[in-house]
């Protein structure tokens, strides 16, 4: 059976259990790859959404072969307060939709690109 399989710094996981979903702490990145490695071994199906802090930690080797695994697809979700200027996190939400759909969709006034004109 598929589940929805989040992973998060512990200090969020309270949160999603309040929603009613199944989230995991990891205090660093290292501890979430032991754990997602876990699940890619067992054969766990499901959809995998990891705090981006944590993944943009995860090794470069261990991402490739988590992009490969076709019965754990995952999404970055965006961790705490937002971090940049504006159009850096519009670009960060317009990857996610992208990653979630397949391609880009742009509104008026915003370039392909992603910037707003």
């Amino acid at each position: 059976m598929s589940r929805l399989l989040v992973v998060a710094r512990p200090s969020l996981v309270p949160g999603f259990h309040l929603a009613g979903v199944e989230a995991f702490a990891a205090a660093d990145a290292q501890a979430a790859q032991r754990l997602i490695a876990d699940w890619l071994e067992a054969g766990e199906v499901g959809l995998l959404a990891i705090d981006d802090e944590l993944l943009a930690g995860f090794d470069p080797a261990f991402r490739r072969q988590l992009e490969a695994a076709d019965h754990l697809p995952y999404l970055a979700i965006p961790s705490g307060e937002p971090r940049g200027p504006e159009g850096a996190r519009q670009q960060q939400i317009a990857e996610l939709i992208r990653r979630a759909i397949g391609f880009h969709i742009t509104f008026p006034g915003e370039s392909p690109e992603g910037s707003y004109e």
